[in-house]
């Protein structure tokens, strides 16, 4: 099982925004990202504003939700996983929550 976030030292490798970022960036020109207040959230938007949400859960581990339908899933990556790796893993799983 993944390292949970929230066991991480103070310095997080990765915030749920630059996250969502390098799923954007995985996913191609058809998505746009946003930041969620001080960059704890991170959000995508698809090219028909289906809109979703990257963010830490309560026990500390990354997820990513469908934010119309309310569906979300986590994400099994380490948090030392490279960034490039986690936008991979959100890209792929996105498909899961249309």
């Amino acid at each position: 099982m993944p390292a949970p976030y929230h066991s991480l030292p103070e310095h997080f490798p990765h915030s749920p925004y630059t996250a969502a970022r390098a799923a954007e960036e995985a996913m191609g020109d058809q998505w746009q990202v946003f930041p969620g207040p001080r960059g704890v959230t991170g959000h995508l938007f698809n090219s028909e504003h289906t809109p979703f949400t990257v963010g830490v859960c309560e026990a500390g581990s990354l997820y990513i939700r469908n934010d119309e339908r309310g569906d979300s899933i986590h994400v099994p990556v380490n948090p030392h996983t490279p960034l490039t790796k986690i936008g991979q893993t959100i890209a792929e799983l996105i498909n899961d929550l249309f």
